[in-house]
């Protein structure tokens, strides 16, 4: 969505949200002053119809609810935004093809009013009528050249609507796909991406799923402040990215969870990768506002390989059972999901 208050407005709507932010339990970090803004602003009402409740019963959002909301009423709404953009932008396109056709039929036309002055003037007709298809010839040059005249005003109308659209598009895409703090993309569009590379009967068969989560990650914003909370995500994407190649998927899923799909890998390359980023990242030195060198980041793993016909949801679900066995085993570790045997 943008945003168009003036400097002053948004400057008052920015007092109103923060105190509201202090009041959750959440972090201060975009996805809940995104949500809180949209309130006071009174630019979102089924939010607000969700949030004025939780504030007068005193009941503080959580880090989950606060992604919960974001995705049903702040990406959602963008994605819908997004439709309408495309929708518009189909129909400016299906009006510059009625212009182009209509400018065609005439042109047909005038060729066919100057097939009929040539037959005529090659008739041997008198003086008159020569004087007659001359002056018919001048009207009918003078129309279309007002009609071409008009056509080519339309087009370049509908061409300059097709840019901003085509700006405005882009930006609404890149709003409701991404992950505003890491550049990743996002729940949505990981699953999107996904859809797109595996279209076939043989879907993710074959593909490693890999889910990350940072250890202690709310230690480390109660300790630290939510600002080194965030500079610990954007390091963990950064590490995240460093390591895929090619047609490879990462994403931030929400929270402090991270997904990467390795679409075509040896039996040996999901655990190698997943190492790797864990190793990575145990090895990284973070400093916190005071200068401080803060302790050791790490992350927990969790991966499945997809078998034949299993669905994105379903590998998701191993893959998060053998995370929350990393993590239950003692964390900045990787496990892996038991392969599943079809017909055995």
């Amino acid at each position: 969505m943008r945003y168009e208050d003036p400097r002053e407005k948004s400057a008052e709507f920015l007092r109103l949200t923060l105190p509201l932010m202090a009041q959750q339990q959440t972090g201060f970090h975009p996805v809940s002053f995104t949500l809180w803004y949209e309130h006071v602003a009174g630019v979102n009402p089924e939010l607000s119809q969700i949030l004025a409740p939780r504030l007068e019963s005193h009941q503080p959002l959580t880090d989950n609810e606060a992604y919960d909301l974001y995705e049903r009423h702040i990406i959602t709404r963008d994605m819908q935004m997004l439709e309408q953009l495309q929708r518009r932008l189909r129909a400016l396109l299906e009006e510059a093809f009625q212009l182009t056709a209509q400018a065609s039929d005439q042109t047909g036309q005038f060729e066919r009013s100057l097939e009929q002055s040539q037959h005529r003037l090659k008739a041997g007709i008198s003086l008159e009528s020569v004087h007659a298809v001359v002056s018919e010839l001048l009207s009918e040059s003078q129309r279309m050249q007002v009609l071409t005249q008009a056509v080519v005003e339309k087009l370049d109308l509908r061409a300059q609507e097709v840019g901003e659209l085509k700006h405005a598009l882009e930006q609404a895409q890149s709003e409701a796909l991404l992950d505003s703090l890491t550049g990743l993309k996002n729940r949505r569009a990981f699953e999107r991406a996904v859809s797109q590379h595996m279209p076939g009967k043989e879907g993710l068969t074959g593909a490693a799923l890999l889910l990350f989560d940072i250890d202690h990650f709310k230690q480390v914003n109660d300790t630290y402040g939510h600002l080194l909370g965030d500079k610990v995500l954007r390091a963990v994407a950064q590490i995240l990215q460093s390591n895929i190649k090619g047609r490879d998927l990462v994403a931030r899923l929400g929270g402090e969870e991270f997904a990467v799909l390795l679409l075509k890998s040896t039996p040996d390359g999901p655990l190698a990768v997943a190492e790797q980023i864990r190793a990575a990242t145990a090895h990284g030195q973070l400093r916190s506002a005071s200068g401080s060198l803060v302790g050791a980041i790490t992350v927990s793993a969790g991966i499945a390989v997809a078998a034949a016909g299993e669905s994105l949801e379903a590998v998701l679900e191993r893959a998060d059972g053998a995370l929350y066995e990393a993590k239950r085993t003692g964390r900045n570790r990787v496990c892996t999901a038991a392969p599943i045997l079809r017909g055995a």
